[in-house]
């Protein structure tokens, strides 16, 4: 079989891929050429527009809106699950998405650290531990004491899953002065389990807003006029109690002498942090971060993906 350009040879290879369906194997037999020849005719075909596709449904709202995010805020990976009809039920679905994404992110020796939020929380249903995984720590990111035990701290859940050792801070996140402060970090395991913190490879935390209805006054972290004084200063969210504004600039808190976490420039340096949030009171917090660079990763909702990219 000849032809008498090359042109024709791909129009032939085209018709016998798409509309006969052989294989790339099967045309370099019939055209008397190598594989890759074939390959690199298809290509051409593809560039040259003498084959053209056309996608005739939308892609999946969900998918749209992570390739966005992506590429609006130079993410590595967004996950966007659809709104549901509650917050409640939302959170819900985000927390399954949070844990097959720990799932897949894990490796063998690494260091997970943890957050302690409301968002975070709701992977604990759907923990399931990968395979070959070995070696694996996790690291409590901030200060969990609260009263007589912190529902919003999962990092014991997830270090069992994982069978893996928990390096933890059992203080609180905010203590009453910088004295006390002080002299807690002289402990040694204290002391200790924050340096691992700081080396962690992988990190899940929430995002706090700065309205009265935010954890911490709900915690007694904070006082309503504080957070006020706070969004007067230009905060608009945090991460492990460290505040900052619309542009992911640190704002300090007046609790900020006293807040056993990492600092804002040691959350910046884990190299993969995945940051869960859902709910329209969460859009400043969000935007912030991703102005700010605190993450890597964000799962949330297509309600308020949508509302971040119309406000970014």
């Amino acid at each position: 079989m000849a032809f008498q350009n090359s042109e024709e040879l791909m129009v032939i290879a085209a018709s016998m891929y798409y509309d006969d369906e052989l294989t790339h194997e099967q045309i370099a037999k019939k055209l008397h050429m190598s594989r890759v020849g074939v390959t690199r005719l298809l290509q051409r075909a593809r560039r040259e527009g003498i084959v053209q596709v056309r996608i005739t449904k939308p892609l999946p709202i969900q998918y749209e809106l992570e390739q966005r995010l992506q590429k609006t805020f130079g993410l590595k990976d967004a996950i966007v699950v659809k709104a549901r009809g509650s917050l409640d039920a939302t959170l819900d679905a985000i927390g399954q998405a949070g844990a097959e994404h720990l799932r897949q992110s894990v490796c063998s020796n690494c260091r997970v650290g943890v957050g302690w939020s409301t968002t975070v929380s709701r992977m604990l249903p759907y923990l399931e531990k990968p395979e070959k995984l070995t070696g694996a720590v996790v690291n409590e990111l901030a200060g969990s004491l609260m009263g007589l035990g912190n529902p919003y701290s999962i990092s014991g859940a997830i270090a069992q899953m994982l069978d893996a050792p928990i390096e933890p801070l059992p203080v609180p996140v905010i203590v009453q002065n910088a004295q006390a402060r002080e002299a807690i970090l002289q402990e040694a395991t204290i002391a200790t389990s924050l340096n691992h913190a700081r080396q962690c490879n992988l990190a899940f935390v929430g995002l706090g807003d700065v309205s009265d209805e935010s954890i911490l006054v709900r915690t007694g972290f904070m006082s309503a006029e504080q957070l006020s004084a706070l969004r007067q200063s230009g905060a608009v969210g945090d991460i492990l109690m460290r505040f900052y504004d619309a542009e992911g600039r640190h704002v300090a808190s007046p609790v900020e002498s006293r807040v056993i976490s990492l600092s804002v420039e040691e959350i910046r340096r884990i190299p993969y942090v995945v940051a869960m949030a859902s709910g329209s009171t969460k859009l400043e917090a969000v935007l912030g971060a991703m102005r700010g660079g605190f993450c890597h990763c964000l799962i949330t909702d297509t309600a308020l993906a949508k509302l971040v990219l119309e406000h970014a």
